[in-house]
């Protein structure tokens, strides 16, 4: 099996956790994204979204910049107010969101079920998948579900697998890292993610039988952290989407400067000083040059106050000490 179909199946799992499982075009200008995306689109699992008016900037990263009009080479006009008139790829002004029936339809399919066997108990959220019938032993009622790791979610689902009298012999499938949280209600039932337990294949979820049964979380590699710094000071690294991103020393200076704030929070100048930078022309989005992503994703320029503000995601909740 290649390792795109194995990056593919960790990348979906990724997207299905987001509240909204969309992408915008700009992920895949990066080299570590393509493959994984390009399944994604191949197997249909990936459709291209409702194009924008304005996109982020790609050189200052701060402003919306107004898509004029195509170029040539596969090239897109952009006009920013700071910036004024910005050449990018046109990858960039492109949205990709997770077509949840299709999945739904391909994971029943994959499970040897009909089209029709699939309902849905909370919209875009979990799905009753089907009931397979054995000869010598009891039946099994497979579900999936998103956001596994939300009690609320959790607790609908069991209660349509109390209605379905199925607490016995449900198999749940979800996106959502296991185990699931200490004292969620779904603790004593065999539920396993997705990646773990399966590989993207042709037109198909291919399942390995052997991990159904274990219940273990994905390794390492299948499932790298998604959107968070945890990583900033000791390996240098960001990562985002899943996607690791490498940071040069001043990226990581200012990175660091904004998580050891107390407020996360900081004027231009005494971010400058702090980075330890000498520059006379200090810039905070020019010194992530390539790294736009991360610049884009972790800090947010507020001019109301003039402070360069720094965004901390949901992984990272529980080490960085949420502003005041």
């Amino acid at each position: 099996m290649s390792k795109a179909h194995i990056s593919a199946t960790s990348l979906l799992c990724r997207l299905l956790e987001q509240d909204r499982p969309e992408i915008d075009g700009a992920a895949f200008l990066d080299t570590d994204f393509i493959l994984s995306g390009r399944e994604l689109i191949h197997e249909r699992l990936l459709a291209v979204g409702p194009a924008p008016t304005h996109v982020s900037c790609p050189d200052c990263g701060i402003e919306l910049a107004r898509i004029v009009r195509a170029q040539k080479n596969n090239q897109v006009l952009l006009y920013c107010d700071e910036c004024e008139e910005v050449s990018a790829s046109e990858e960039i002004t492109k949205s990709y969101t997770i077509n949840l029936k299709k999945f739904i339809k391909r994971l029943a399919f994959s499970l040897d079920f009909d089209s029709t066997s699939y309902t849905e108990i909370d919209a875009d959220v979990s799905w009753r998948l089907g009931v397979q019938e054995f000869k010598h032993r009891k039946a099994q009622t497979w579900y999936f579900a998103r956001h596994l790791f939300k009690p609320s979610v959790a607790l609908k689902l069991l209660k349509q697998i109390n209605a379905d009298r199925a607490s016995h012999s449900a198999k749940i499938l979800t996106s959502s890292k296991v185990p699931l949280p200490d004292g969620s209600p779904l603790a004593s039932f065999n539920v396993v993610n997705l990646s773990a337990a399966a590989r993207l294949t042709q037109s198909r979820f291919l399942f390995f039988d052997h991990r159904m049964d274990s219940g273990v979380s994905p390794t390492a590699d299948e499932t790298p952290p998604h959107t968070t710094l945890r990583f900033v000071r000791d390996k240098s690294l960001a990562y985002v989407g899943g996607v690791k991103y490498p940071l040069e020393g001043m990226q990581q200076n200012i990175l660091l400067s904004l998580i050891d704030s107390r407020t996360h929070q900081l004027e231009l100048y005494d971010l400058a000083e702090k980075s330890g930078s000498d520059a006379k022309d200090f810039k905070t989005s020019k010194n992530f040059g390539r790294n736009m992503t991360v610049y884009k994703t972790f800090i947010k320029y507020d001019r109301s106050d003039l402070l360069y503000k720094l965004i901390i995601h949901p992984e990272d909740q529980g080490w960085i000490n949420s502003p005041s």
